[in-house]
């Protein structure tokens, strides 16, 4: 079966989309996923131009109150591995390096040395922007599955990574699984090169039967799903990176049956955006457009457990910002002077026409304030950014010391001398200032 996208497209095909078509003219039909993997870090691809993260929007760029509560978090997990130095923290598809930057910032007014400890280590295939130059430690230029590092103690952190491995898609068809790949339209006018096509076949491995067995789930005829076989990839990587500590996932995504129910996502959960746009065109526009599906949490625990990793927790990243403290970090409030702009108020006559000169005094009226408070709504937003998942692991440690990680964030008690409340306490509400790197969003201030 053969499923064309949208009416032909007039776009030139980039140097991305020719490299994909010629590799299916010379080998025939690929799997999504080996299209998905050149349409978003082959050469040209999606992933490999700049302002391509322009097109979407993450929690740093919503706040830095993000990476100041994972700091706390870092904090704890430093004190539980008896408060090494240095403390590594590596982030594999770290982009711009807004995360770590905002890490650094409120780790240097946490207590007992720990930003002297912190080493923080940016990766990303293709690295660039100018945060990456305020980290004082390092930058590599590395594959998440197969980071660069061994014996580590410390942490392996990655928000939004996951979503963007590569996924194969499958539909039951007759009680058989089939696998969606991508094809070339053969039967046009001479002259018109014909459009990339999804055309169904048998299954590329038997991993992808495999993996629905693993997780329990058995697709309704006629449902669609993706399914990411390079999360063991993923866990092996970090296995072997790290010695002792923690691993700190957070992405969207589900459990294995809420993710694959055929009542609420019987087309499965592939998107793709383009200026802030949700398209659904996967299939055009190829290397100019993000593609993402949502992650499976259950395969990601089940391959971290496999590779040697404990699994600690797993919550919304609503709850999991809340517990650290952001409501105490609200409650300080926003810097008085976050050196931001504002506007003006200014008056129209009953025709809508300007004035020809305005009358003094005019001064601005600054609206970072709300939109300080606003992001801070933002991060923790049910249906938004708060519905986020946050898995936390860990390697290496004792099962009890590990829950500890979790469990201290539900104690009124303080862990080593700190409550979460008071570690975000601690933090400045100026080292927490909107810079013109934030997205100002639309919405309500409170929280």
């Amino acid at each position: 079966m053969r499923v064309e996208y949208g009416p032909h497209h007039m776009n030139v095909p980039t140097v991305t989309e020719r490299a994909i078509r010629r590799r299916i003219a010379r080998h025939g039909p690929i799997t999504f996923a080996e299209y998905m993997a050149r349409a978003l870090y082959g050469p040209g691809g999606y992933y490999t131009r700049s302002g391509a993260r322009d097109d979407y929007y993450t929690s740093p760029q919503v706040h830095p109150a993000f990476g100041a509560l994972l700091a706390v978090q870092l904090f704890r997990f430093w004190q539980l591995l008896d408060r090494p130095h240095p403390f590594d923290v590596i982030e594999p598809g770290a982009g711009d390096g807004l995360l770590g930057r905002d890490i650094r910032n409120a780790a240097a007014h946490l207590p007992e040395g720990f930003a002297g400890s912190l080493r923080y280590v940016v990766c990303d295939r293709h690295p660039a922007g100018r945060n990456l130059r305020s980290l004082t430690t390092g930058t590599i230029a590395a594959d998440a599955r197969c980071l660069p590092f061994r014996n580590v103690t410390g942490c392996v952190i990655s928000n939004e990574l996951l979503d963007a491995l590569p996924v194969h898609r499958v539909r039951m068809e007759g009680g058989a699984l089939r696998e969606l790949y991508v094809g070339i339209e053969s039967d046009v006018a001479d002259g018109y090169e014909g459009q990339l096509v999804e055309i169904t076949g048998d299954p590329s491995t038997p991993n992808l039967e495999r993996r629905l067995s693993d997780v329990g789930v058995s697709l309704s005829d006629g449902q669609t799903a993706e399914i990411c076989l390079l999360l063991d990839d993923w866990a092996e990587s970090i296995a072997t990176t790290l010695d002792t500590g923690f691993v700190l996932t957070i992405d969207y995504g589900r459990s294995a049956h809420d993710l694959y129910d055929p009542n609420q996502r019987p087309h499965g959960t592939l998107v793709t955006y383009r200026a802030h746009r949700q398209t659904d065109t996967p299939l055009l526009d190829t290397g100019r457009q993000d593609i993402t599906a949502q992650v499976d949490f259950t395969s990601v625990r089940l391959a971290g457990e496999r590779a040697g990793l404990t699994t600690v927790g797993n919550m919304p990243q609503g709850r999991f910002l809340s517990r650290l403290g952001l409501q105490t970090i609200r409650r300080n409030g926003p810097p008085r002077d976050s050196g931001g702009g504002g506007w003006i108020t200014i008056p129209i006559d009953r025709e809508g026409a300007l004035p020809d000169a305005l009358a003094e005094p005019f001064a601005p009226v600054q609206d970072d304030s709300r939109d300080w408070l606003t992001g801070l709504t933002h991060l923790v937003r049910p249906g938004g950014l708060g519905d986020f998942r946050v898995l936390v692991q860990a390697r290496g440690l004792p099962a009890d010391r590990a829950a500890s990680a979790i469990s201290w964030l539900d104690s009124s008690d303080s862990a080593d001398g700190y409550t979460p409340a008071e570690l975000a306490a601690m933090i400045p509400a100026e080292a927490l200032a909107l810079d013109p790197e934030r997205l100002r969003l639309a919405g309500p201030a409170l929280l």
